[in-house]
């Protein structure tokens, strides 16, 4: 059959209207390296596969690296410090599923018709290709076509730079129909209009919060002359009532610039600079330290934590519920806690924390004392800088206890997370900050990694997910008679990473003749899965490592994920607003999840538990990303 010469004279006019796949469009491209090799196609890729096709997505500024200044600051060179982009799709083409190249940390959102995805390292910059990863897509004849709708990007100056539209793949040239991309252009569009109106709604929002308060007439919060009732930044002096910014820089919100939460650059707008100065910030680089007024997008206590950068990013691609006016701009900042409460095992309870030998008989006598909760990382009163402590300890006025136990699991026993939390709630007075610490003895409860070798493998992410909710959905109330106080904060601490902890042993007895970590270990049976050097139901040791690693990390991924569901009220089981936070974000972030532990940290005793060391550590750790 002859070719049908309409169809590629609408291919080629789409190419040479939105440009080539590989084209530079703007300091960023966008396209789909057909051999995956990240070679930019010198034409438009003609995809003949049916009924699935695989796109191998890349974004390239070009490989010329800095030779004056400093990528992400003042640079000259082709580093790519952020992105963001999105995809439609034209015509019979639809989105089945994403999956990102392991190697880089993105946010994405994906439905049948558009994709949307920021990344970037705004530390470093990369030069050159950058792997995205795999977008597959079904389809059903040969009418369709997918575009970059439009994008941003953060160069190696630090400037915010738009990435065009540009086709990076088309079929066979037999009946493309140019509908399909308009099609797809004006999806693009009316998402954009969607989110506009999500901004307008929030305002709605927060302008009946304002309605609904307190008698306001006449009231002047913030002194600048505009009654709070028709202020558009209540608590943030704006006289000009000055509204060019929001998110995506879409125009007028009806929030003011002034306290624009998420715009921690001061332009008005909350996009993908923003971004790429959370990075910077929260890495402790320049440029500037982030404004705390402005840090705070999802509640608690008023300043910057990975959370906010990773809510932002989602509001970004449109994955998230969008950007509350939570941050100190836009309203006060909320008291500190008046009780504390750690949920929480072992590790919270310091167990043999000042134990240094475990060869003698005073060595043993150490470990047989079990518990040092005066050494506790929570509230340990011989630590000096345990967390109740870095609020000030007792001259705070706060007053702190724990439910922890030895032993407790997240997901089953006496003692697990929910049965724990049944006693948080009969505490009077109820806290308004829980902190819950637990996973630990779930790894070392378990037989196995893979469930064919033992009947008691390590949790899947059901177990480890219907744990968690069970006992959340009582702090918050859903379908339970009692809650915290509205107002209170729930903090997921991650798992810790118990794949460290027989190489920290073997480092511990190394050149001591006091220690025998090894011995102890096999003679009591210390989490046999992760530090018995011996096959144990089949599996070697470094096998059960890695699959300890890996769950290590799903499970804090988990965390994330529930935290951010519940505070956001996206999964309906958070009917009063409690806020939860995770400390884990990603391996990239610090947290308590991704706290490595050596020989220093682990005491001389059973060679597992955290040493007095340790324990300060993981207060430290604890603290970075405390919400209240």
């Amino acid at each position: 059959m002859r070719p049908d010469l309409r169809s590629r004279s609408w291919v080629l006019a789409l190419f040479l209207l939105l440009g080539p796949a590989g084209a530079t469009a703007g300091p960023a491209s966008i396209y789909h390296a057909p051999a995956d090799d990240g070679v930019a196609p010198s034409s438009l890729p003609i995809e003949s596969g049916a009924p699935l096709v695989t796109l191998f997505l890349y974004v390239d500024a070009g490989p010329i690296a800095t030779t004056s200044g400093t990528p992400c600051v003042d640079g000259d060179g082709d580093e790519l410090c952020a992105f963001e982009f999105t995809l439609l799709t034209g015509g019979d083409a639809t989105i089945q599923g994403f999956v990102p190249d392991p190697g880089i940390d993105v946010v994405h959102r994906a439905t049948s018709t558009d994709f949307a995805v920021v990344g970037g390292d705004a530390i470093n910059g990369t030069a050159g290709a950058i792997r995205i990863g795999e977008l597959d897509l079904a389809i059903a004849s040969t009418n369709w076509t997918i575009a970059t709708g439009a994008g941003s990007s953060v160069d190696a100056s630090f400037a915010l730079t738009p990435i065009g539209s540009t086709v990076i793949a088309a079929p066979e040239p037999n009946g493309l129909v140019p509908a399909a991309l308009a099609l797809a252009l004006f999806l693009w569009l009316a998402r954009r209009r969607d989110l506009r109106a999500a901004s307008s709604t929030l305002v709605c929002v927060v302008s009946l919060t304002i309605l609904t308060a307190p008698p306001a007439a006449a009231q002047d919060a913030d002194g600048d002359g505009i009654p709070d009732t028709s202020d558009n930044c209540v608590h943030t002096a704006n006289a000009d009532q000055l509204d060019v910014g929001s998110l995506h820089g879409l125009g007028s919100d009806g929030i003011g610039d002034a306290c624009q939460c998420g715009d921690v650059n001061d332009d008005g707008n909350v996009d993908l600079l923003d971004v790429a100065l959370y990075q910077r910030g929260l890495a402790g680089v320049t440029p500037t330290a982030l404004p705390e007024d402005k840090c705070s997008v999802i509640g608690g206590r008023v300043d910057c934590e990975p959370n906010d950068r990773q809510t932002l990013r989602e509001a970004i691609v449109g994955s998230g519920p969008g950007l509350a006016q939570v941050c100190q701009a836009a309203k006060l900042v909320p008291p500190p806690p008046t009780r504390i409460v750690a949920a929480g095992d072992s590790i919270t309870q310091a167990f043999a924390a000042s134990c240094t030998c475990n060869t003698g008989l005073l060595c043993l006598l150490c470990l047989l004392g079990g518990d040092q909760p005066q050494n506790s990382w929570f509230d340990g009163s011989h630590l000096g800088s345990s967390f109740y402590d870095l609020y000030g300890g007792s001259a705070s006025g706060i007053t702190s206890s724990r439910v922890s136990v030895t032993g407790a699991e997240m997901t089953s026993g006496p003692d697990r997370f929910t049965v724990q939390v049944d006693d948080i709630l009969s505490l009077a007075p109820i806290p308004d900050l829980v902190v819950v610490a637990l996973g630990g003895n779930d790894i070392c409860s378990s037989g196995c990694v893979d469930p064919v070798h033992c009947a008691n493998p390590l949790h899947d992410d059901a177990t480890w997910t219907a744990a968690i909710e069970s006992g959340l959905d009582k702090l918050v109330g859903f379908n339970h008679p009692t809650s915290l106080p509205v107002g209170a904060t729930i903090y997921l601490l991650g798992v810790p990473r118990i794949q460290d902890l027989y190489a920290a042993g073997v480092a511990k007895q190394t050149g001591v003749s006091n220690i025998d970590c090894d011995a102890l270990r096999d003679d009591y049976d210390v989490c046999e899965i992760a530090t018995l050097n011996a096959v144990l139901n089949g599996e070697d040791l470094p096998t059960r490592l890695a699959g300890i690693e890996a769950r290590v990390i799903r499970y804090n991924e988990i965390l994330r994920d529930i935290a951010l569901a519940y505070t956001s009220n996206a999964n309906g089981r958070n009917p009063n607003g409690i806020e939860i936070v995770s400390d884990y974000v990603n391996q990239s972030l610090p947290s308590t999840g991704t706290t490595a532990f050596g020989e220093n940290e682990i005491n001389g005793g059973d060679c597992f538990h955290p040493s007095v060391f340790g324990q300060s550590l993981i207060s430290s750790g604890a603290w970075v990303s405390n919400p209240r």
